[in-house]
């Protein structure tokens, strides 16, 4: 099942910045937290986190110890199937544009949904045909409760949620380039004060903001991966300027470029 990840972690760990792709997440065991811009979520077993939308993000398992390790399942989401599935179930009424992530408490038919897909993991030969059916069942459940109007709006091709989504995808396939907020807010089709407003409601940053951390976040796995020069890194996500990235890199991650990277390589 490549859509599915397993975690355990046996001791509270700081986790490398990442740029979320459309998940659920549920915690199994242990505690979690997520700095989105300015927005901290905190979910503790029993929790379900949605991201429907692309999020960069930082996170930190806070609570995991060696007899009680943090476990935790995601599955990426997949909108054609969800968007299939939102065609067979009767209509709702519009409801306001909704923020592009969500923690709710798992109900007892959303656990058994998610063990059911889990449980398949044992028995290989029936994962083609009951994975599907798995799935297709905890999406369901997600779409009965209190966050179903969220994925609702992001499997919406029509949705002003969708519309601010491809900006996004821009954004992470151009993050280095130079950006015009009018180029973004016509990808939208909305004027330039309504994509603002928007485009944060969904995403908890400004379209700017949303732009620096693609770019920092890039830059920090660079150099704590390939371990390349500061000021080739910078240039390479875009910063015309190295002291304007050493100090946003600096505000973004407790240290300036140099000293993060030595602090994670010892």
């Amino acid at each position: 099942m490549p859509r599915i990840m397993l975690y355990r972690v046996t001791r509270p760990l700081d986790l490398a910045p990442e740029v979320y792709p459309p998940f659920i997440s549920l915690i199994l065991q242990g505690e979690k937290q997520l700095q989105i811009g300015t927005q901290s979520v905190h979910y503790r077993a029993g929790e379900l986190f949605i991201a429907a939308t692309d999020m960069p993000a930082t996170g930190r398992v806070t609570v995991a110890e060696a007899d009680a390790p943090y476990l935790a399942v995601r599955l990426t989401l997949d909108f054609a199937l969800l968007s299939d599935l939102i065609c067979t179930m009767p209509a709702t009424a519009d409801a306001p544009l909704s923020k592009g992530m969500a923690v709710l408490a798992a109900d007892d038919m959303l656990l058994a949904a998610w063990l059911r897909l889990l449980r398949l993991r044992d028995h290989p030969a029936d994962i083609a045909v009951l994975a599907p059916l798995a799935e297709r069942e905890l999406l369901y459940r997600l779409l009965c409760g209190p966050q179903g109007q969220l994925l609702r709006q992001a499997a919406d091709v029509s949705s002003h949620f969708s519309a601010v989504q491809r900006p996004i995808s821009w954004l992470k396939s151009h993050y280095a380039q130079p950006v015009r907020m009018a180029a973004l807010a016509g990808m939208a089709n909305m004027s330039l004060s309504v994509f603002h407003r928007r485009f944060k409601a969904v995403t908890g940053l400004t379209p700017l903001q949303y732009q620096k951390h693609l770019r920092l976040y890039a830059a920090r796995s660079q150099l704590l991966l390939m371990r390349g020069k500061v000021a080739a890194v910078a240039a390479s996500v875009g910063y015309e300027s190295l002291t304007q990235f050493t100090r946003e890199y600096e505000r973004l991650f407790g240290d300036p470029p140099a000293r993060d990277s030595r602090r994670h390589r010892q």
